[in-house]
């Protein structure tokens, strides 16, 4: 679409014209359908694969072990599986594909023997395919709404998203109060056939898929990697959210060992996860909409400055029901992030062709700081304390909020006309706003 400035303007200095493509409420039910089946498939099974490999006789250490792997996969594969969804264009069927490889996985995992050698490889292999989840359900988001109606979907994806997580556990304490525990991993099988099934909901028609990877103008030089990484806003980005993880990622479980520790029930550790992803619901819908009427930067601020706060008064209390109250805070800041993230790397990458290898790479961190996380929470809680742990990540925490909101700079106006821009990094100029287009 062409700027509305007069064509003697300097392409740095025209006017941006944002425009909401159109689609249809069956993709839009497809791909919510897909966010909230595929949230299903990871939030069900691993709580309940440890307690399965130490039944099967092995050691906490092994089974643990086991369960790194499928971390592992999921970190060797985000980098490479955001390169590939930007440079694919079959990507439906390639979300399909990687949906029935993790249901695979976990539905014949209780058919094989309970030995390394046979369940080590599925493992590594469902966390590599689960890599793929987030940058094509983005990717297919961005080819669906454009840039401008982005952050508007991203809020309804990521409300299905929770709703799914929230669903994974109603149906895991449903099952496990009559059936064994491979029942859970059955479910998983099950569940992505249904996921898989819905991707081909959304009409390839719809889907534009040069814009799904950022866009990028013909016969202009393709942005190289290496050129984005030296965007100042896009290390600033990740110094940000490494850092917001490496203080998030550790506190749900360290929250669920102190309710033990208090003599809490299990319902009571049930309902940390279950509040959370309650709160989260309604959150990423409304970031959604706020994401379009504040800016990217209000909207995200507030994720990163509830974080040090809330960690902080998991230290002031000793009863269990204050902590899982508490949990209502991880769905503010989790429920912003999950669609802020998106829209502002969508912004930052807008006409390069790099969206996901962006969020791939951002992927790669956070899986970093979920490692690294647990790690230090573990030591810190052990030898110095519960209170001394959360001193500790709500101080990264604010670090972490210091940088966002001292340096970061807003995003949400940054690029041309859908899939015709130039470079983020080259661009300037206020935004010619079009009326938004509704759903059809």
């Amino acid at each position: 679409m062409k700027s509305a400035s007069a064509p003697s303007d300097p392409p740095q200095s025209r006017p941006l014209a944002r425009i909401e493509r159109r689609f249809s409420t069956r993709s839009l039910l497809g791909l919510s359908a897909a966010n909230f089946f595929l949230a299903e498939i990871g939030g069900v099974v691993v709580p309940f694969l440890g307690k399965y490999l130490v039944a099967q006789g092995w050691s906490l250490g092994s089974a643990s072990l086991a369960i790194s792997l499928g971390g592992l996969g999921g970190f060797l594969m985000q980098t490479p599986a955001g390169i590939l969804v930007d440079r694919i264009r079959q990507r439906r069927a390639l979300l399909a594909v990687a949906s029935l490889a993790v249901g695979l996985c976990f539905g014949i995992l209780p058919l094989l023997p309970a030995k390394g050698i046979w369940l080590d490889p599925l493992l590594f292999i469902a966390g590599a395919s689960r890599s793929f989840f987030v940058p094509l359900l983005g990717a297919l988001a961005l080819g669906l709404a454009g840039h401008a109606g982005l952050n508007r979907l991203m809020g309804v994806n990521q409300s299905f998203d929770h709703a799914g997580n929230f669903a994974s556990a109603l149906v895991a304490i449903g099952l496990l109060a009559w059936l064994p525990v491979t029942s859970v991993f059955y479910a998983v099988a099950a569940v992505s056939v249904l996921a898989a099934s819905s991707v081909f909901l959304i009409r390839s028609s719809e889907v534009d898929e040069e814009l799904a990877c950022g866009g990028h103008k013909k016969g202009q030089p393709s942005v190289s990697f290496l050129t984005l990484l030296r965007d100042r806003r896009i290390a600033i980005l990740f110094v940000a959210v490494g850092l917001f993880h490496l203080a998030n990622a550790p506190v749900m479980p360290l929250v669920g060992m102190y309710v033990d520790r208090l003599k809490g029930t299990d319902t009571q550790v049930a309902c940390v996860v279950l509040t959370a992803q309650a709160a989260m619901v309604p959150v990423a819908w409304l970031a959604g909409k706020l994401g379009e009427s504040w800016g990217r930067k209000p909207v995200f601020a507030i994720g990163f400055l509830v974080l040090p706060v809330r960690i902080l008064l998991y230290s002031l209390t000793d009863s269990p029901w204050v902590l899982v109250a508490l949990q209502t805070l991880d769905g503010i800041g989790a429920g912003i992030y999950g669609v802020a993230i998106v829209a502002v790397c969508a912004d930052l990458t807008r006409g390069t062709g790099r969206f996901n290898v962006v969020q791939g790479s951002i992927a790669t961190a956070l899986s970093a700081a979920g490692v690294i996380g647990p790690a230090l929470a573990g030591f810190v809680a052990q030898y110095f304390g519960f209170a001394e742990a959360f001193y500790l990540f709500s101080a990264i925490a604010a670090l972490a909020a210091l940088v966002f909101v001292g340096f970061m700079p807003e995003t949400k106006e940054i690029g041309g006309a859908d899939g015709i821009g130039e470079p983020s990094a080259g661009l300037s100029g206020s935004a010619a706003t079009i009326p938004l287009a509704v759903l059809e």
